[in-house]
């Protein structure tokens, strides 16, 4: 089965989702280190662990009711293919997760397995799985590959986000939205989320790290060249699954094992990117391609798009295990870091103790105690601060990000409102924007 892209309709139809609403959290420890409010939209508290399942939830939903589906067929040991295993044990529709034969399985395979898809080895590279998923799909009646993040049912579903983040704080516009970014989907979604509630100032922060920033690499070229492989000379390949070759897209577990794509999505030609062979821990930030909705949505919005070393990213992870005793994979706490280390008063400079700042926690199934500890071990700690933001570097070796007051405590004057949690309000009670804007950072940062 063949499935359609259409994107135009994102912000006017409601997903069909099988998410759950998720808390948003005031974090003490990060507000009264960051010296403005800092509130955690927790993704990982979804069923499935990360907020793939808004997107695959609603593709998958859309899929069944309007063109049959019969059959999820997914790719890769990936949180997008937890999605849909756990969104076909929801509808009652089979799932086929093709994967290539790796040696150990990662953490996320179990749960893959827990939502009783059916996991086949197939191949040795992730090329080859994919072509396995391809030809099964072919001859399975009913069978739906779910391997494009360019759907407007997925923003849709990312969409919903923003609709609860407005009723969990009381309609109080946020000074900045801070988020990992991947494929590009999500990004798409929170600006899709902030139209419908008419928060087109709030400016994003989208943070990769520097070996997954296919987003930032995206964004910086002309807009008729922004179909950009994540693999140099491939292809775009499908977004909701690593890239296929040549891409950083091993961790510190597994060595790389890809091999080029030919996407069988019609795309425009891909732009050839160099990029390093190093492989990178923040595996969940790896895209075959970047949704091309979200870079013409980026172009509409404030998007600051910022990477972060990895050292960074494994830093905030720890950090955010001991404090708010939550795990997260790598990726998800690149966008942590931000907080961390204290580079939001970089961007948002007019950041008060009345300001509040939303990080979305996507969250993530494919990370372990163990595999924390032994990427942790790979890096310095505290990690230097270098992030770089278009063609601008940011340096700091000595980590001095954490203000104080005079008795060296942090700022004490953080005193936010209690709000209530209502997170299981509906999008369509929001108020929608008619027309979108391209505002400044300056004017955005009021609280």
């Amino acid at each position: 089965m063949t499935h359609t892209t259409d994107t135009s309709q994102s912000s006017n139809k409601p997903p069909l989702g099988l998410h759950a609403p998720t808390p948003l959290l005031y974090s003490t420890s990060m507000s009264k280190q960051a010296g403005y409010n800092v509130w955690l939209k927790l993704e990982n508290m979804q069923p499935t662990h990360s907020f793939k399942i808004r997107g695959i939830g609603s593709l998958c939903a859309k899929a069944h009711t309007e063109q049959g589906a019969k059959h999820y067929v997914a790719i890769g040991d990936t949180n997008t293919a937890l999605a849909v295993a756990y969104s076909g044990r929801q509808l009652g529709i089979p799932v086929t997760v093709f994967v290539p034969s790796s040696g150990q399985a990662p953490p996320i395979r179990p749960k893959i397995e827990l939502e009783g898809a059916t996991v086949i080895e197939d191949g040795r590279t992730l090329k080859e799985a994919y072509g396995a998923a391809r030809a099964f799909a072919r001859k399975t009646d009913g069978a739906f590959v779910v391997d494009t993040a360019n759907d407007g049912s997925i923003v849709s579903g990312h969409s919903t986000i923003v609709a609860e983040i407005s009723v969990q704080l009381q309609r109080r516009e946020p000074a900045a939205i801070i988020t990992s970014v991947g494929s590009g989907a999500l990004l798409a979604g929170l600006i899709a989320g902030l139209r419908r509630c008419s928060w087109q100032r709030v400016p994003i922060i989208a943070v990769e790290t520097h070996n997954t920033n296919s987003f930032q690499r995206a964004l910086l070229l002309e807009p008729e060249k922004q179909h950009v492989s994540a693999a140099p000379g491939v292809e775009v390949a499908p977004a909701l699954i690593p890239p296929l070759e040549g891409g950083p897209e091993s961790d510190c577990d597994s060595p790389s094992q890809s091999a080029p794509l030919q996407s069988s999505q019609p795309q425009t030609q891909a732009q050839t990117l160099p990029r390093g062979p190093e492989p990178t821990v923040a595996t969940c930030l790896l895209s075959g391609s970047i949704c091309p909705s979200a870079l013409r949505l980026a172009r509409a919005h404030a998007v600051v798009p910022l990477s972060v070393t990895e050292a960074m990213s494994v830093e905030a992870c720890r950090r955010f295990l001991d404090d708010h005793h939550l795990l997260v994979e790598i990726g998800c706490a690149a966008a942590l870091s931000v907080v961390a280390k204290g580079l939001v008063h970089q961007i948002v400079p007019a950041l008060g103790p009345e300001s509040h700042v939303v990080v979305v926690v996507t969250g993530g199934a494919n990370i372990s105690l163990d595999r924390l500890e032994s990427c942790r071990q790979r890096f310095p700690y505290p990690a230097p601060i270098i992030a770089k933001s278009g063609h601008e570097i940011f340096m700091r070796m000595l980590d001095s990000s954490q203000p104080s007051t005079a008795n060296g405590s942090g700022p004490s004057n953080i005193t936010p409102t209690p709000l209530h949690d209502n997170s299981s309000a509906l999008a369509s009670d929001l108020p929608r924007s008619t027309a979108a804007s391209t505002p400044s950072i300056a004017a955005s940062s009021r609280p």
